[in-house]
């Protein structure tokens, strides 16, 4: 799993956590045979994808995601850490433009989710409701 770019409320020095869209989104790897793959946790920066079927392979991909408000998107893609059997975590490489500010406004038209210290606390459990 990947370690999230979350702020530790209990330390006052930490960074702000980086919005992102929790996910799943639909997606697919671009190549000889378009693989469908799920996206998870996108920032402006990258996101992880989990392949349904088969394992990743090769450094530089292309994906084609939905982004939430946007449509489909195609995105250059490093490849930066294997997570597991069929996940892996991708660096955005060569984004024009318009790409670079479709993600930043699907990012940013995401709701707020209240942060773990602020979420009610009903019978020791959380409660984001």
């Amino acid at each position: 799993m990947l370690q999230q770019n979350m702020a530790d409320p209990r330390k006052p020095n930490s960074p702000p956590r980086a919005r992102q869209i929790t996910g799943p989104l639909d997606g697919y790897r671009l190549g000889a045979a378009d693989v469908p793959v799920r996206i998870f946790d996108l920032t402006r920066h990258g996101c992880l994808v989990e392949i349904r079927d088969g394992s990743p392979s090769g450094r530089d991909i292309r994906l084609q995601i939905d982004l939430p408000g946007e449509g489909w998107t195609v995105i250059r893609c490093d490849t930066i850490h294997i997570a597991g059997h069929n996940t892996f975590a991708v660096k955005f490489t060569r984004l024009d433009e318009d790409t670079r500010n479709r993600i930043g406004r699907a990012i940013d038209h995401q709701p707020d989710r209240p942060t773990e210290h602020n979420a009610a606390v009903i019978d020791g459990e959380a409660n984001d409701d």
